[in-house]
């Protein structure tokens, strides 16, 4: 079956962004290891090893070795190109782990538990503003979701699990529509594209203590396949925002660092990613307010870009991701009622059939700006 025009047109919005890094390869000069743009007047990025942050990641990363005043360079700490060397990764956190959590501090009395009262049966709404920026100008406009999470009720012919990993969650899409309109408005062709998504289905699983693990996309019959790219950065933005908490009592200005691994969609490159998360605010109702800064490492100089149907593997040489945002959860909710990430990424490839010794290199770069907002509630940049 052909694809249509609408779906050809909607999908090389995608395609086009995610090989928009191939243009512009230098044949002169090996660059540094790039850092995303922002594309706005705030910077979400943040120095590799700054702070208490940078502190713990040095502590986490090091294999076998004193922590925190480690030296990259030496094999100690995050790796200095963002890449991780062979077996490092593994020995951070086991593919067999999906993730841990360390404390950097408890916070001031008084201390609570956070632990969350999920209902089963329930239903949370949320809309989710999503907007997607490449390098060079491309990327996608801001597209406003509208979301409900539910627990997945188990299957009548599916095999018992060998033990309970957590409560199974459906985040299904209940509409899809442009955030914002540039003049003269959206293509219709493009416009319809984006509705057709409505019904797709993010899946995953939420651990006892609110760990998001196991994210898979299932799109809705009308969809076409060159949006998934879109639906894996709201999935992107639903595992970044959502707090696995500690077993502990905490209070305000308790810090903890949750490692766990992802991968990232536009080139496939699998990541080691910290996140640490900091309570501002506790209310009396419960709900807690957070801010969490997050880094990312690539686990391997591996990266597989989409070529059509097909995928091209490629040789990854620097790789840089950071990113800060902020959140309200309630123990009684799926998913944040409030919050907002801003998630940068560089990366640099060999180019695919490069000449060996070749100096060439194409950079990506992207920012992924996701925000949790009640549903209704007015758009805003």
């Amino acid at each position: 079956m052909q694809i249509g025009m609408r779906g050809r047109f909607a999908g090389a919005v995608v395609v086009a962004s995610l090989l928009g890094l191939l243009a512009g390869c230098d044949d002169k000069k090996k660059p540094e290891t790039p850092a995303a743009e922002s594309g706005t007047e705030e910077d979400a990025g943040l120095p590799v090893n700054a702070g208490r942050l940078g502190a713990a990641l040095a502590s986490a990363a090091t294999v076998g070795g004193p922590a925190p005043t480690a030296n990259a360079a030496a094999g100690q700490g995050p790796p200095e190109n963002g890449i991780f060397a062979p077996g490092a990764a593994e020995a951070a956190l086991p593919k067999s782990t999906p993730f841990k959590i360390e404390m950097l501090g408890e916070g001031s009395e008084p201390r609570v538990s956070l632990a969350p009262k999920h209902d089963a049966k329930a239903e949370q709404k949320s809309s989710v503003i999503l907007s997607l920026r490449m390098g060079g100008g491309q990327g996608l406009p801001a597209l406003d979701f509208g979301l409900s999470f539910k627990a997945d009720k188990p299957k009548k012919d599916a095999a018992p699990a060998e033990a309970p990993s957590g409560t199974a969650m459906r985040a299904k899409l209940t509409s899809v529509v442009p955030a914002s309109m540039s003049p003269g408005g959206l293509p219709k062709e493009l416009v319809d594209a984006f509705s057709n998504l409505k019904g797709s289905e993010i899946h995953y699983q939420l651990a006892a203590n609110n760990a998001v693990s196991e994210l898979s996309i299932e799109l809705s019959k009308g969809a076409e396949q060159g949006l998934r790219p879109i639906l894996d950065s709201l999935a992107e933005v639903i595992g970044l925002l959502t707090p696995a908490l500690p077993d502990k009592p905490v209070g305000v200005g308790a810090m903890w660092m949750v490692t766990d691994r992802f991968v990232w969609p536009g080139a496939k490159i699998p990541v080691l990613r910290y996140r640490v998360f900091k309570i501002e605010k506790i209310e009396p109702n419960g709900a807690v307010s957070f801010s969490v800064d997050t880094r990312q490492y690539a686990e391997e100089a591996l990266a597989k870009l989409p070529d059509g149907a097909t995928e091209r593997p490629t040789t990854l040489d620097g790789f840089e991701s950071s990113g800060k945002g902020s959140l309200v959860w309630s123990p009684t909710g799926f998913a944040p009622s409030q919050g907002e990430i801003r998630q940068k990424l560089g990366a640099q490839f060999l180019p695919p059939n490069a000449p060996p010794g070749s100096t060439q290199r194409a950079v990506l770069q992207s920012e992924l700006i996701g925000r949790f907002q009640v549903p209704g509630a007015p758009a805003t940049p």
